[in-house]
């Protein structure tokens, strides 16, 4: 596999496809043989956020729903880093289910509300917790609403998307060349950060379209989560 530098100099991340092994130890993991959420065998998709593996069919469903709930790769086709291996390898399919089923969340719970819970939440803390030797957290920490409060402005106030938006554009991270707005990580950027940009793009891609096509009754839903969401997840 070729490896690629996600950042420069001494805190660099190297990012490989995943060896034939690393891939045989994933697939290994109880529970793995089959895709997490409809069952279908030989899933080559996985959610690093849930250490889970799942089909090409319900990779969209978790693309849908941001990275900052799921953030989906291909087993055989992407680069991954080494935290993110550890991931996977302390998850799989089993251990996200019996956590979840533990919390009140069935396995044949549909995807959006399955993974956006608390429970979910939770558990994607404590699979980092695991990966990184730390305690795991027992309670969600909550954080301030903020994406919720820019779904609302979007909404509310799609007249005001070039200003604001044009202006939060250079704000980014990276190096001359990156692309600030594309699904790439930039140099530099943290977890958090990375969450933070891509959530922001899905909700500037939203108000665009809320002022494109108008904020009438019949087109409100062009630029909802489900409409946006289906294309990312088609695209990807």
């Amino acid at each position: 596999p070729n490896p690629t530098q996600a950042n420069a100099g001494a805190s660099s991340v190297t990012m490989v496809q995943m060896t034939a092994a690393d891939q045989a130890i994933v697939k290994a993991i109880p529970g793995n043989d089959k895709c997490a959420d409809c069952g279908m065998k030989n899933p080559q998709w996985a959610s690093v956020s849930f250490g889970t593996v799942f089909c090409l069919e319900c990779s969209g469903v978790h693309r849908s729903l941001g990275v900052h709930i799921s953030f989906v790769r291909s087993i055989a086709m992407d680069s991954w880093t080494d935290q993110q291996l550890k991931l996977m390898k302390c998850g799989g399919n089993q251990k996200c289910a019996q956590y979840l089923s533990a919390k009140g969340i069935a396995s044949g719970t549909a995807i959006k509300q399955k993974y956006e819970s608390d429970a979910a939440q939770l558990y994607k803390e404590v699979l980092k917790a695991r990966a990184e030797g730390r305690p795991e957290p027992t309670a969600l920490v909550k954080k301030a609403p903020r994406s919720n409060n820019s779904y609302a402005s979007s909404s509310a106030g799609s007249s005001m998307h070039g200003g604001g938006m044009g202006g939060m554009g250079g704000a980014a991270a990276g190096k001359p060349g990156e692309d600030p707005n594309g699904m790439e990580r930039l140099t530099g950027e943290t977890d958090e950060q990375y969450v933070a940009r891509q959530t922001r793009l899905r909700d500037e891609a939203k108000a665009r379209m809320a002022a494109k096509f108008g904020g009438g009754g019949g087109m409100g839903g062009v630029g909802s989560g489900g409409g946006m969401g289906g294309g990312g997840g088609r695209m990807g």
